[in-house]
């Protein structure tokens, strides 16, 4: 649980710049995935000049799905973790009132996620479990 939490818990923060290249790449190698899985072993294809063998379509189109996978997964997170942030520093104020009146990150989650509509079920439960790791790091 200790690395899980480590994980959440550091104060990774991507650069927008950085973000909007990912973006970038993400468009430009999806695109060659996708035409690579559509045109795997085409004699006409735009990879001959690269890779004059036929046989090698396979290997770019499933490493250019995988970095695919990979940078999606980067804005996944970046995406997840900054609504979260934005949505304590919404709520600064209130979150600094509840810790002045000795409440716990959990019932302050809790507080959050209730004004937001939110009372139980698996969604809830992660937000929670999220809000509360990012909590833990606001002062």
């Amino acid at each position: 649980m200790s690395a899980y939490k480590d994980l959440f818990t550091t104060k990774l923060k991507v650069p927008k710049p950085l973000i909007n290249i990912v973006y970038v790449l993400l468009i430009a190698i999806g695109l060659v995935a996708m035409y690579s899985i559509l045109n795997a072993g085409n004699p006409d294809s735009l990879l001959r000049p690269i890779f004059p063998n036929a046989a090698q379509d396979i290997y770019v189109a499933i490493g250019s799905s995988l970095v695919v996978f990979v940078l999606g997964f980067i804005v996944f997170f970046n995406r997840d973790s900054e609504g979260f942030r934005n949505l304590i520093e919404m709520n600064a104020e209130r979150v600094r009132d509840f810790r002045q009146k000795g409440k716990s990150d959990e019932e302050i989650a809790d507080s959050i996620l209730a004004a937001m509509g939110s009372h139980r079920g698996y969604k809830h439960n992660m937000a929670k479990k999220k809000l509360i790791l990012y909590l833990s790091q606001f002062q």
